[in-house]
This record gives C-alpha cells, sequence and structure tokens, in this order.
C-alpha cells in the first residue's frame, strides 16, 4: 500500500513539474510573439509585416505640375481706319506685297480691290522685330483671306500691306483711292466692324 502511494506521488509531482515547464515555455514564446507584433519602424509599418512587404511596396510616383497654357480666341472686333497715295502720313501708291494703286481697281466706294477682295494693311508677322509683339494678339501674313463685316455689309478682303498703328491696337486699315473714300469705324470702341479669317497663308 505504502509503495504504491509513493509510486502515485512520484508520478503527480512528474506530472505537476511537466505541467510547469510546459506553461513557461508556452509564457516565453508568447512573449516573443508580441514583443515582435507590436515593434514598428520609423516609417510605422509593422515590422514583422514588413519583412514580408518589401517587395510589394511601391512609392506614389510624384506627378510634375504641368502648367496650363492660356489659350487666346483670336479677336474678332477691329478698329477700320483708311489711308491712300499722298495723304497726310505721306503713304506711298505701293503696298508691301508689291501691287500699287494702279494694278487695283477701285469699287464703288473708292476703295481698292484685288481679284475683287478689299485690299487691306495689318499688323503682320514681316515687321515684329520693328513694333514689337503682343501675347494672344494675331499677326497676318501678306495673302491671308478674310472677311470683314462693315456696317452689316460682309465683303470679302486680303491682307496685302502692313500697318504701323495696327501693332498699337486691334485694327486694320483700308487701302482707298483718295479722301473722299475714307472709312473710320469703331473709335472709342463703337461700330466696330467684324473681322472673320477664311484663308491663312502656309
Amino acid at each position: 500500500m505504502k509503495k504504491n502511494t509513493r509510486t502515485l506521488k512520484i508520478i503527480r509531482n512528474g506530472t505537476l513539474y511537466l505541467l510547469y515547464i510546459t506553461l513557461i515555455i508556452s509564457i516565453l514564446f508568447n512573449f516573443g510573439q508580441v514583443t515582435k507584433i507590436t515593434t514598428y519602424n520609423v516609417s510605422g509599418v509593422n515590422s514583422l509585416q514588413s519583412s514580408h512587404m518589401v517587395d510589394k511596396y511601391v512609392p506614389k510616383k510624384v506627378e510634375p505640375k504641368v502648367e496650363e497654357k492660356k489659350v487666346y480666341k483670336p479677336n474678332t472686333k477691329y478698329r477700320l481706319t483708311s489711308y491712300y497715295p499722298n495723304d497726310e502720313l505721306k503713304s506711298t501708291p505701293c503696298t508691301g506685297a508689291g501691287f500699287c494703286a494702279w494694278d487695283l481697281e477701285a469699287d464703288e466706294h473708292g476703295w481698292y480691290t484685288y481679284k475683287g477682295k478689299l485690299v487691306l494693311a495689318a499688323a503682320t508677322t514681316y515687321l515684329q522685330n520693328r513694333f514689337g509683339t503682343k501675347e494672344g494678339k494675331t499677326y497676318f501674313k501678306y495673302y491671308d483671306e478674310v472677311n470683314i463685316t462693315i456696317d452689316g455689309k460682309v465683303y470679302p478682303a486680303i491682307i496685302l500691306d502692313t500697318c504701323g498703328a495696327c501693332y498699337r491696337d486691334e485694327r486694320v486699315d483700308l487701302f482707298v483711292k483718295d479722301k473722299a473714300s475714307v472709312v473710320d469705324r469703331g473709335y472709342m470702341g463703337r461700330n466696330m466692324i467684324t473681322l472673320e479669317i477664311t484663308k491663312k497663308k502656309a
């Protein structure tokens, strides 16, 4: 009987000892895991997770800011003035494109025409070095074709000359045969003409 009791006591003590050892190992293991999980690196990413995310994490590319370019609509409202050979500004009888008064025909108003189109002087690309350029301003070339509306009537016209005053403001100059044929519209913004480009020289 004594022998059995002693044997049971040894088994019981051995069992308790094993449980105790198992409990300690379990606590130590769990404590290590908690330490790993709750440790964060400088960027705030879990250090345990970050070791698995190195290949997957791709930083976002910062796109450079692109400044939007302003789009200018061509002006359609112009002042219309006139010039004629030997006027007060000593205008010559010939245009910048090489046509002179005797090469042209005057209509019923005394306005010179070339192939049925009114002859205009404008701010052209040819004298920009002399008069300068303005952002958003339309500059013409010789043989550019336009439609102009004067007093409600549309006339086909062509750019054959350069006008110095036209670089200062929005203006086109009509070539006429004499002072009696002069037309002036749009002074101080009143009764301006409408201009529409119909053909641009390449």
